[in-house]
C-alpha cells in the first residue's frame, strides 16, 4: 500500500486527507468506476504522507451509504481499512467497471482521464452502453424524454389492449402509460420521474418528438437512375419518426418504383410490361423498367433493417438504395460475438431483443412475414432463379442486396 501511494495520483488512484464535498466525491467514484476502475485512498494528503482518518468506521458507513444511495446504478465497492504501526489508519475504496456506466441522481455521467475526473460526452457515452453486456442500447434512457408529451398514446394502448386484453380502466391521470412502459423496460426510473428508452421512443414516440429527441435516427431512401452511386438520382428522402412510421413510408417509396409479387412472375408477363424497345417507360423516358421482386423478402428485409439497427451508431446512416435491378440496405451494427457465418444456419444475437419483441408482433399492426435471413436468402434465389448473396458485414456496416426480376 505504502509503495502504491507513494506513486501518486493517476488514471487508477485517488488521494484524499478526509471525507468531505459529498458531490465531488460522487462525482469521483463515478469517474472511477466508468473508467478502469479503480482506488480511492482517505487520509493521505496532497504530498503523499499518511495523517489517517479520525473514525474510520463513520467513514466507511458513509462511503456505503453513497455508493448504494447516491450512484445510479448502485456502485458495490471494496473497503479496507488498514492501521500502520504509528497508529494512524486510512480507508481504501476499491472499485471495479463491470457495472458501468454509473450517474448522479441528477443525470450526470464522468469518466476519469489520468489524474482527473471530467463529464463524459455523447459519444463516450455512447460507448460505454454500447460495450457493456447488462445494459443494451435500445434500453438507453432519454433524459429528456416526456412519456405524457412524447409517446403515441393511442399507438401504445392499441398494441397493449391485443396483447394483454384486460379491461384497462383510466383514472384521472389517464392511462398508465408510464407503468405499463416500466413493466415492459421501455422506459426507466430516474429518481422520481419516469423517462422512455431508445426503445420505448423509437417504438410509440410521437414521430416529431423522436425527431427532436434523437436526431440522426432517420432512414434515408435513394433512388437511382441506373445500376451504380455515381448515376443520376431520380428521388430523394429523408425519413424521421416512429418505427411503424419509418417502416409504412419506407414501404410506400420503395412501392413506387418496383412491383412487388408473391411469386415470380412469367415470361410473357415480363415481357408484357415493356413498351419500348429499349425496355423503358414511354411516359418517363429515365425511368427503365420497373423490376420485380418478392414481396415478402422485401418485407423481412425492412424488417431486419429496422429491427436490428445498432442506435449507438449515429455517425453512421441506415439507408436504402434502389437501383434498376436490385436493392441494397444498409444498416449501422454491432459485430456479434459469433462468426458472421452463423446466420446461415439461422443462429443469431438479436441486438434489440425489446424492439424485435414488439415491433414482429402482430399487434403492433404491421403487416410482416416471418422468415428470417435464411428464409430470405431461400426464397430469393427461388424468386430470381440464380444463387442469392449472403449479407455482409464491413467497417460497422450490415449490408444485404436484393436482387429484381426483369
Amino acid at each position: 500500500m505504502l509503495r502504491v501511494i507513494k506513486g501518486g495520483e493517476d488514471t487508477y488512484l485517488e488521494l484524499k486527507v478526509r471525507f468531505s464535498n459529498v458531490d465531488k466525491l460522487i462525482a469521483e467514484i463515478i469517474a472511477l468506476a466508468n473508467t478502469d476502475g479503480g482506488a480511492i485512498v482517505f487520509g493521505v494528503n496532497d504530498q503523499l504522507r499518511i495523517e489517517g482518518v479520525d473514525d474510520p468506521e463513520d467513514v466507511e458507513k458513509q462511503l456505503r451509504d453513497i455508493c448504494a444511495n447516491q450512484i445510479q446504478p448502485p456502485v458495490l465497492p471494496w473497503i479496507n481499512k488498514v492501521a500502520f504501526d504509528n497508529g494512524k489508519r486510512i480507508v481504501v475504496l476499491e472499485l471495479t467497471n463491470t457495472n458501468r456506466p454509473h450517474r448522479t441522481l441528477d443525470d450526470r455521467f464522468f469518466i476519469r482521464e489520468g489524474a482527473i475526473k471530467r463529464e463524459a460526452t455523447r459519444e463516450e457515452l455512447s460507448r460505454l452502453y454500447a460495450e457493456t453486456h447488462l445494459t443494451r442500447f435500445e434500453q438507453v434512457p432519454v433524459f429528456t424524454g416526456v412519456i405524457s408529451r412524447d409517446i403515441d398514446d393511442s399507438l401504445f394502448w392499441s398494441y397493449v389492449r391485443g396483447v394483454c386484453p384486460m379491461p384497462w380502466k383510466e383514472s384521472k391521470r389517464g392511462f398508465p402509460t408510464e407503468e405499463v412502459m416500466l413493466e415492459m423496460g421501455l422506459a426507466a426510473r430516474i429518481g422520481e420521474t419516469v423517462v422512455p428508452t431508445i426503445g420505448g421512443l423509437m417504438l410509440f414516440g410521437r414521430c416529431e418528438r423522436v425527431a427532436a429527441l434523437l436526431p440522426g435516427y432517420d432512414l434515408h431512401l435513394c433512388r437511382y437512375s441506373g445500376n451504380s452511386t455515381d448515376v443520376p438520382v431520380i428521388e430523394r428522402s429523408r425519413l424521421t419518426g416512429n418505427l411503424f412510421h419509418l417502416y409504412e413510408q419506407a414501404w410506400k417509396f420503395i412501392s413506387c418504383y418496383v412491383d412487388l409479387l408473391e411469386a415470380r412472375p412469367s415470361r410473357r408477363q415480363r415481357l408484357g410490361l415493356k413498351t419500348n424497345d429499349d425496355g423503358t417507360d414511354p411516359d418517363d423516358p429515365f425511368l427503365s423498367i420497373r423490376a420485380s421482386y418478392h414481396r415478402g423478402v422485401v418485407a423481412e428485409a425492412l424488417t431486419n433493417l429496422l429491427v436490428h439497427r445498432h442506435w449507438g451508431g449515429r455517425d453512421r446512416e441506415a439507408r436504402i438504395d434502389l437501383f434498376d435491378r436490385r436493392i441494397e440496405l444498409v444498416n449501422p451494427a454491432l459485430r456479434s460475438d459469433l462468426p458472421a457465418t452463423s446466420i446461415r444456419y439461422g443462429v443469431g444475437n438479436a441486438v434489440n431483443p425489446r424492439i424485435k419483441a414488439v415491433f414482429t408482433n402482430h399487434h403492433y399492426g404491421l403487416p410482416l412475414v416471418h422468415g428470417g435471413l435464411t428464409w430470405l436468402v431461400s426464397e430469393l434465389s427461388a424468386f430470381t432463379r440464380r444463387p442469392a448473396e449472403w449479407p455482409s458485414f464491413h467497417y460497422g456496416e450490415f449490408r444485404l442486396k436484393i436482387d429484381g426480376v426483369c
